[in-house]
């Protein structure tokens, strides 16, 4: 019987995986305390690279819980024939959600507010100072997709303008396209919807943090590694930038992190995707995703899909793919 093997995960038991599976009659086999022989594995944090890869030739699939794929080496899995699988459409209005909150909690100043009023100082309130009316700011988006555009939705009503750079979109309904350097000059609030990618990586660095205004405030709900940690902290330390609220950090958890002491900045412990209903979500799809490219019928995430067909059309994989078992 074919196989799929939780390597790592913070759900607690495998019965939603296992339930979803069953209906390809796939197994799910808990792998997280032995080690074990699969046809394909789901992963939570494990990073994958060329190693991990040629010590484990049974696989055929990989499926990462969540949107993210950064700690997978796509090239490396789809030379040996390798599918990666990913969930990018379970928690759309979650992290939307959280942005939305973060957006509003930091130009309003909530958390500050709050450590005023629990040292004693109901008074100083000017301490705040200054906040400004989101009817006459601007909202800068970086990255438009599913859930960069379920924030513009849901922050259409509170801002003056909207204005988004993302060098796929054509259109995007309720935003102005701009380019990045108008988007992060022009953005009274910059919200970071985009993968961390080569090209990504740092695109929040010290020299876009020098082109931002005084007033602006920076939100990340996607990936730490888009922002240049040391650079932020920097520009929250000597006032160039308002303040930051920020559910990804580049090192987590942040032991030891400046951002933890740097001022008016909000932390939330990656938990932007989160509710019951997304937690069950996820797990349900990634293993029935995973199983149905094990039974040959293919996924609508497989995000190597490219590769695979590139290595299958010029015959060039590294090693023979795997045969189906039964």
């Amino acid at each position: 019987m074919l196989t799929l093997a939780v390597l790592d995960s913070s759900y607690g038991d495998i019965a939603l995986e296992s339930a979803a599976a069953a209906e390809h009659d796939i197994a799910v086999v808990d792998a997280r305390l032995t080690s074990v022989s699969a046809d394909g594995v789901l992963v939570q944090y494990a990073t994958i690279g060329s190693a991990e890869l040629d010590a484990n030739p049974s696989w055929r699939v990989i499926g990462r819980y969540g949107v993210g794929v950064d700690t997978i080496d796509l090239d490396a899995a789809a030379a040996r024939g390798i599918s990666v699988v990913n969930v990018p459409d379970y928690c759309e209005e979650e992290v939307a959600t959280h942005a939305a909150a973060l957006i509003l909690g930091s130009v309003r100043r909530i958390r500050e507010a709050d450590l005023l009023v629990r040292s004693g100082q109901w008074s100083d309130w000017s301490e705040l100072r200054p906040i400004g009316a989101l009817s006459t700011a601007t909202l800068a988006l970086i990255g438009v997709g599913r859930i960069g555009r379920e924030v513009i939705r849901l922050m259409a009503p509170f801002f003056g303008r909207i204005v988004a750079y993302d060098p796929f979109a054509e259109a995007v309904d309720g935003a102005e396209l701009v380019s990045f350097d108008d988007s992060i000059a022009m953005g009274d609030v910059i919200s970071l919807h985009c993968p961390l990618t080569e090209t990504t990586r740092h695109i929040i660095d010290a020299a876009a943090l020098e082109r931002m205004s005084p007033g602006a405030h920076i939100v990340n709900v996607s990936r730490g590694g888009l922002i240049d940690s040391e650079a932020l902290v920097a520009a929250l330390t000597e006032s160039r930038i308002a303040g930051a609220a920020l559910d990804v950090l580049e090192s987590e958890p942040p032991h030891g992190d400046p951002l933890l002491t740097a001022p008016r900045v909000t932390l939330t412990n990656h938990i932007a995707w989160y509710s019951e209903q997304s937690e069950h979500r996820l797990r349900r799809l990634i293993a029935a995703r995973c199983a149905s490219v094990l039974v040959g019928l293919g996924a609508p995430t497989i995000v190597n899909r490219a590769a695979l067909l590139a290595h299958e059309s010029a015959g060039t994989f590294v090693r023979p793919r795997p045969e189906t078992r039964t």
